[in-house]
């Protein structure tokens, strides 16, 4: 990974700062990475790295308060704005005071009205993606996830405790090949089919209806290469690119059965918790439909269709 110690807690130490200050006390993504890689001289994907790993040791918390446009980009997707949180009980609670605030006059100079903070989430927050990218947006976004994230320090003091996440820290750091780069920063993949011929593979192991060879150069074949097609499913669900899963479905890419019930599995457990993290709320219909296409797929696999087995018994 080739960061050490020290710079990942100077990572942490610029987010706390910024958090502690008068105002602007949130930094995002858009303006914060340009700040980092300018402060420590390395690129936008090797921060992201280091804040992959905080969040993993439970340094900070990111929230993604403006998704991604699909549409962008095929071959770069846009992923995105993040914001940085120190993990720390009077911190969250100050932001949260803090967010409140800036949220009410975002309300205020959009509807020219006032409501509370409460009032302001519960009308917005079901429909947040109409307000995607906004000043509003945001801070619907911050406010609804700094109250998540002030229950999860109250229920779970002892995981942020300095002494147990820098061990965490330092672990994370030296395990060799963490696949961390990349976490917030997989691009969209081709999708339509390459040319070549298969191996020695059984047919039981591929869908039958998407015979396709991943062609070598692709990116979805290279990041294959190095790290395992479950890590990088779940960075996907992790980032709420549901509809780039499903392209790879779609396009072969993902076609193992075990892949695909790996995806089942985990949007099973996703839509289980969906008190956990209220932002899935707004994807429930696209959860839905990803994992009956895993399901679907995975029936095929298995030979089994509305009207019975699909060849010899």
């Amino acid at each position: 990974m080739g960061t050490s110690l020290a710079t990942a807690l100077e990572l942490a130490e610029e987010i706390r700062k910024v958090n502690a200050q008068e105002d602007n006390r949130i930094p995002y993504s858009d303006t914060f990475l340009k700040d980092m890689m300018s402060f420590f001289s390395r690129e936008t994907a090797q921060i992201r790295e280091i804040l992959e790993v905080l969040r993993e040791a439970k340094y900070i918390f990111i929230i993604k308060v403006v998704l991604p446009d699909a549409a962008h980009n095929a071959k770069n997707q846009d992923p995105g704005v993040d914001a940085y949180i120190y993990a720390d009980s009077k911190i969250v609670s100050d932001l949260r005071s803090y967010s409140e605030k800036k949220l009410e006059k975002a309300y205020e100079a959009t509807y020219y009205k006032r409501k509370s903070p409460f009032q302001i989430t519960r009308e917005l927050f079901p429909k947040i993606k109409e307000h995607n990218n906004t000043p509003l947006g945001r801070y619907v976004n911050v406010v609804v996830m700094l109250e998540e994230y002030q229950r999860v320090l109250t229920a779970a003091p002892n995981e942020y405790e300095d002494a147990r996440r820098r061990n965490n820290l330092a672990a994370l750091l030296e395990q060799s090949g963490t696949p961390a780069t990349i976490a917030r920063d997989i691009p969209e993949y081709e999708i339509g089919p390459s040319i070549g011929s298969h191996g020695t593979k059984r047919a039981a192991d591929r869908v039958a209806s998407n015979e396709i060879l991943i062609n070598p150069k692709n990116p979805w074949s290279r990041l294959t290469s190095k790290f395992s097609s479950e890590f990088l499913i779940r960075i996907h669900l992790r980032k709420y690119e549901f509809d780039t899963v499903k392209k790879l479905i779609q396009g072969g890419k993902i076609a193992e059965y075990d892949e695909l019930k790996f995806v089942r599995d985990t949007l099973q457990v996703m839509e289980s918790h969906v008190h956990l993290d209220p932002l899935l709320n707004n994807f429930l219909s696209e959860m839905t439909e990803l994992r009956r296409l895993a399901q679907k797929k995975m029936n095929i696999l298995k030979g089994i269709t509305n009207s019975g087995p699909i060849g010899p018994g």
